[in-house]
Formats: C-alpha cells, structure tokens, sequence
C-alpha cells in the first residue's frame, strides 16, 4: 500500500541523507560512487512520477459524461 511505500521512501532518503554526509568526508573514488548511486535515485523517482503522471491522466479521461471517477482505475492507482 502506499503507506508501505511512504515509509521505504522515508527510509531511503535518510539512508541518502547519511550517505551524503559521509560524502563530505571521503576520498574521490567513493565520493564519485555514492554521487552515481543519488543520480540512478533520482531518475527512478523520476520515472515514478512520470508513471503517476500518465495514470493519473488516464484516470482524468475515465470520467463519464455524470463527472465520476472509474473506480477500478482509482483502486488500482492508489495500490501501487
């Protein structure tokens, strides 16, 4: 459920947080890894939002002409 989600997500950016902490204190080589793996995050969450964006666009054209959300597309979109 998205609650589940929430908290990953929580988790992971404090577990970034720290490693942008430690980045701080590191020789290059490591410096370069941890900023390597803070850009494949970001596209990720890019990615995600960009999946949202489209289902959410699908969701705005399932309206029927009485102005109703389809409810199957709403479930679905709030599951993942």
């Amino acid at each position: 459920m998205s609650s589940n989600r929430s908290s990953g997500r929580s988790h992971e950016n404090e577990d970034f947080s720290i490693k942008l902490q430690e980045l701080l204190s590191t020789n290059m080589k490591k410096k370069t890894k941890l900023l390597d793996e803070i850009c494949s995050h970001i596209q990720r969450l890019n990615g995600e939002v960009d999946d949202l964006s489209i289902r959410l666009s699908e969701l705005m054209a399932s309206l029927d002409n009485n102005g109703s959300i389809n409810a199957d597309i709403l479930r679905q979109l709030l599951q993942q």
